[in-house]
């Protein structure tokens, strides 16, 4: 995970906030608009066949409908299904009971009310959604329909006692999705601004030291204004040496960016560029009176070449670099069946055990190397080139001395 700057903070946050507040609003207007849905549904449907079967009851007529109440058929505490009550509405507006019903004596609900409207009446404990329609062969009398609502008010209870619990966990998802997204989101952008923060900020801390030796050895040069160049030639080859050192290091940083960066074209394969590098510096170690030996494997991962040769400069040089008269230096290539290992390996001076962990790291110099020239910045370049393109890279003691360089790059 990329450490987050301070910087950008902001920006995530912000963008995270926007992010959640979308999700609620989209997702959570869909949660509720299907269960207002599903409630409104089941209410629906029980309405529907409540209004039919109240108008198939009207349309038997108020004396077959006397019939069926006097006989007893469907008692609302007996028979689950829909029941009713036959009621006539009198001149002076009181409701006289038109049938021997045993519902309506033992609970006595409320009768009457505007035709063809739907309510919801507790009777004897239960709910009940409710209907009325007008007889058809009668225009006082009225047959009632008593739908049972208990489980749609049930379903209702429900989801409001879980509605609460269900929200906060909602908010708690969607927070963390927005945040997750976010992230990934602006990671891109956090990745390079990063890396130029960095390359600004190790700049400025690695001239300050050779601005400051050039700017002393330009204030003596003007203090003996009359000094032949000969003088002064040592300020002067000391101020071009921290020149030098600045290019050096900017140079390694730009390279340090670079290398991470994947994209690029694929040009040959990998035991192709190792072969002509190893061709290249050897000459360089013959001359230093060093010896280096190859044994390269063929291996067909397609690489860019110059990311090789450059990854490979840096490896030999640093090995001719920390290595004496006599040495030897190893470049070995080895095809495996994930990929291919790179392994360069020194007789040299090597690095203490306890500073071995710390090499990868920029501007690292161990403690062996402080009259040897350098600027800490060659195995920082070699694994962001390996990074980039998706390898690993470590290190290791060489037996009995020097440095060994692992480099493990996988097929695609």
């Amino acid at each position: 995970m990329i450490k987050i700057d301070k910087d950008i903070k902001k920006r995530w946050l912000t963008f995270a906030l926007v992010n959640f507040v979308l999700t609620v609003l989209i997702f959570g207007a869909v949660l509720a608009g299907f269960s207002a849905y599903v409630v409104m549904a089941q209410r629906s449907q029980l309405e529907t066949g409540a209004l039919a079967y109240a108008q198939e009851l009207a349309s038997l007529g108020k004396d077959k409908l006397t019939l069926i109440t006097s006989e007893g058929a469907a008692y609302i505490d007996e028979n689950p299904s829909f029941s009713f009550a036959l009621y006539t509405v009198r001149n002076d507006g009181s409701i006289g009971i038109a049938s021997d019903e045993r519902f309506i004596e033992n609970n006595t609900p409320v009768l009457g009310g505007k035709a063809g409207e739907f309510a919801v009446e507790e009777v004897g404990g239960h709910r009940f959604l409710t209907v009325a329609v007008a007889v058809n062969d009668s225009t006082n009398d009225y047959v009632k329909v008593f739908a049972p609502f208990d489980a749609v008010a049930a379903a209702n209870e429900t989801i409001k006692t879980y509605c609460a619990p269900f929200v906060v966990l909602f908010l708690l998802i969607a927070a963390a999705f927005s945040l997750i997204w976010g992230y990934l989101s602006i990671k891109p952008i956090m990745s390079g601004y990063i890396k130029q923060k960095n390359f600004i900020n190790d700049m400025s801390h690695e001239i300050r030291t050779p601005l400051a030796v050039i700017k002393g050895n330009l204030e003596n040069i003007l203090a003996m204004p009359d000094a032949t160049v000969g003088q002064v030639a040592d300020m002067l080859q000391g101020s071009l040496k921290e020149v030098d050192y600045m290019s050096d290091i900017s140079s390694g940083l730009l390279n340090i960016v670079r290398g991470r960066n994947r994209s690029g074209s694929k040009e040959t394969h990998l035991s192709d560029v190792v072969s002509d590098a190893v061709d290249m510096f050897a000459d360089m170690a013959a001359m230093s009176n060093k010896s280096l030996v190859a044994n390269l494997e063929y291996c067909d991962i397609p690489v860019e070449r110059e990311k090789i040769k450059q990854l490979l400069s840096v490896l030999i040089e640093n090995s001719v670099k920390y290595t004496r008269e006599g040495d030897r230096i190893s470049v070995r290539l080895k095809n495996t069946k994930d990929g291919c290992v790179l392994t360069v390996s020194d007789t040299g001076i090597g690095v203490p055990k306890n500073e071995l962990e710390n090499i990868f790291d920029r501007f690292f110099r161990a403690s062996n190397t402080e009259n040897i020239a350098g600027t800490g910045l060659g195995l920082s370049i070699a694994q962001a080139i390996v990074e980039g393109m998706g390898g690993t890279i470590k290190a290791a003691p060489n037996v009995p001395s020097g440095l060994e360089i692992i480099v493990q790059l996988k097929r695609n």
